[in-house]
């Protein structure tokens, strides 16, 4: 590439510094001014501007050893001109003056940097949404000032320029520095009374305040059974007291023993034989089936309402950017089942849920009947996804969880039992693997290694950084989540660092192009999907060492979100224009739509690889049938996938 023509070249800094010529800042240095004038710039003219800056540079400084910036600027200004980008050149020429005067008036880096900031929410205070109402708006605001401060004060500059660059993206910058966990499946440890419903919602919703994206609450339906089933008990042993009474049998019988088998209840299907040693007579027979039966027609109306109360309750509570995702277990008491059936109805009747993710396990025993109801909900297109319970990716020790965008946390170094509830991800950042594969286009492979081995390790120590920052934070910055909603919790005293605790956690490596960068690399396509196999056993292995070498967990996932796929294609675009099946679409694809993989056993090898998750989404036609998405199913549990979204197209 261009910076190997120019490999010799050294840029003088403002300061007299000197360091190697590097092409792609300025690259970057044209596409933010062009970002300042359009609200989507066109890469192609960005890379046109580049090219032509490198022509002249390569042209007029290639029998040079030395370059100023202000030269390098001067030559982005003219080419701008000369190319009638006007407004783009206006831009760029006030950054510049902007720069200049912030220099003078402010002595440390620092500062100077963050002035950015400012003139950052001034940038987007014009041009932003005028829809939105101000606490978004001020919250927008808000995270500009958060993640700039982060990067002027909290990251060393080589991580800032390795994020501006493209060469990595941190997935939590906005709430870096403030203690927000990104992702986090609650323990909920509720205590079990009159108020549990109510505190069981605000458990959940108050998370938000704590919890900047994502909020796990694991098997909901044996959460709710608990409280349906004390409704259940107390219902019943008023009924038979009622009954008892008014047919004149209440002082024959030892009530107080019937309570003591009532309150000792463990579903609701057996009840009459559990009672049967208090059944002497006919008419005491009909009493005790009466009340049964008036209890249960009373905790289905109960139960109807507390989904509804649920589910409105996270709705209305919702901020903008949260997901709650809600797992719906495979126990197969009756009252579990009754919950479920609830859920499904709840989502039948209503429309989709932006905010709420609902994930369905699955396994071999489940009935028919019951794969028909959540097939219902796919060609409805709800919100859900599907986890097979029993798949070997997924059930060791206990079930992993997943959230709406196929991250998972399992498995856990600092502790032999593996567990999902009452973790989180501390910490998620991306490795543009694209990049890389472009880089080493029809080069050594062992030089992409050697590469690869740099980025990791530097990936690595800012997770590792983002750690402290966080395990630094005492138990009294936290109102609600070290009180009962994370795994171990009970250990932290007043005062104590979170540090032990969030050891629990998960530290992600993200993969973003790692499609792309198996096509650069390897243009056979009969080897590509060996060559995906061989990186992604070496990405553990790293994170092995890591683990061993830090006793914290890491973990490899592929990232789903639009934002960092397409933040990063933006960048490679106008660092190395339009290439074939790499840079030629709006952002970066996700490895389950890579043509190299055939089919579904091929798909559940490569992501059991990623044992931080990775998001497989199967895309169906609108007219497929009830039966064919069960075949499906069942064939999906045969090939070992473990987690998968199902999306019907539209009618």
């Amino acid at each position: 590439m261009w910076n190997e023509v120019l490999e010799d070249l050294v840029v003088v800094k403002r300061s007299g510094q000197r360091v190697d010529f590097n092409a792609s800042k300025i690259a970057i240095a044209i596409k933010k001014a062009f970002d300042a004038v359009y609200i989507e710039s066109d890469e192609k003219q960005i890379y046109k501007v580049f090219e032509k800056v490198l022509t002249y540079i390569n042209k007029n400084y290639k029998d040079r050893k030395t370059i100023n910036v202000e030269d390098i600027q001067d030559i982005i200004e003219s080419v701008l001109k000369e190319e009638k980008f006007e407004n783009v050149f206006s831009s760029f020429k006030d950054y510049r003056q902007k720069r200049a005067a912030s220099r003078k008036v402010f002595n440390e880096k620092q500062q100077h940097k963050f002035v950015k900031a400012i003139e950052k929410v001034e940038n987007e205070n014009n041009n932003q949404d005028t829809s939105l109402p101000p606490n978004e708006v001020l919250n927008k605001f808000g995270k500009i000032i958060s993640s700039e401060y982060a990067k002027s004060y909290i990251l060393d500059a080589k991580y800032v320029r390795a994020l501006e660059e493209g060469n990595i993206y941190i997935h939590n910058l906005d709430y870096f520095s403030l203690g927000y966990l990104p992702y986090l499946n609650l323990k909920l440890d509720i205590k079990d009374d009159d108020n549990y419903l109510d505190d069981f919602i605000n458990a959940i919703v108050n998370a938000q305040k704590e919890v900047s994206y994502e909020i796990g609450v694991n098997t909901i339906d044996c959460l709710l059974s608990k409280f349906i089933l004390k409704k259940y008990k107390y219902k019943l042993k008023k009924y038979l007291k009622k009954y008892l009474s008014l047919s004149g049998l209440y002082e024959f019988v030892n009530y107080k023993k019937i309570e003591e088998v009532v309150n000792k209840l463990t579903d609701i299907n057996n009840t009459y034989e559990e009672l049967k040693i208090f059944i002497s007579n006919y008419i005491l027979s009909n009493i005790f089936k009466t009340a049964i039966d008036d209890s249960y027609d009373d905790i289905k109306s109960i139960l109807g309402d507390t989904v509804y109360r649920v589910f409105n309750a996270l709705m209305i509570n919702s901020k903008v950017e949260s997901t709650f995702t809600l797992s719906v277990g495979t126990n197969n008491s009756t009252i579990c089942a009754l919950v479920r059936d609830e859920i499904i109805t709840y989502l039948n009747d209503n429309n989709y849920l932006n905010n709420i993710h609902v994930v369905f396990k699955i396994n071999q025993s489940l009935e028919e009947s019951y794969l028909s109801k959540i097939t219902s909900l796919i060609i409805n297109k709800k919100n859900i996804s599907l986890m097979f319970a029993k798949n070997s990716y997924n059930c060791e020790l206990c079930d992993a969880e997943y959230f709406s965008n196929g991250i998972r946390i399992f498995e856990n170094i600092n502790d032999s039992e593996k567990k999902a509830t009452g973790r989180m991800i501390v910490s998620n950042i991306s490795i543009n693997l694209a990049r890389l594969g472009l880089k080493y286009l029809n080069k050594n492979r062992k030089d992409f290694y050697e590469e690869l081995d740099q980025m990791l390790e530097f990936v690595k120590n800012v997770l590792v950084i983002s750690f402290e920052i966080m395990g630094n934070k005492n138990k009294e910055n936290y109102n609600i989540l070290f009180d009962g909603n994370i795994l171990g919790d009970e250990r932290l005293e007043s005062g104590q660092k979170i540090r032990k605790i969030l050891k629990t956690g998960t530290l992600g490596i993200g993969l973003v192009g790692l499609k792309e960068c198996i096509l650069a690399l390897e243009p056979d396509e009969e080897k590509q999907y060996k060559l995906l196999l061989e990186l992604l056993d070496y990405f553990n292995q790293k994170c092995q060492k890591f683990e061993a070498d830090n006793k914290l967990n890491f973990n490899i996932f592929e990232p789903s979100d639009m934002h960092s796929r397409k933040y990063l294609m933006a960048i490679d675009k106008s660092i190395y224009g339009t290439h074939k099946k790499i840079t030629d679409k709006a952002y970066y694809d996700l490895i389950d739509t890579a043509k190299f993989i055939k089919n579904y056993e091929d798909l559940a090898k490569v992501q059991k690889a990623f044992r931080g998750g990775n998001l497989i989404t199967i895309k169906l036609s609108n007219k497929i049938s009830s039966k064919k998405i069960i075949d499906m199913i069942k064939e999906l549990i045969d090939s070992d996938v473990g987690f998968v979204k199902i999306d019907v197209g539209e009618k």
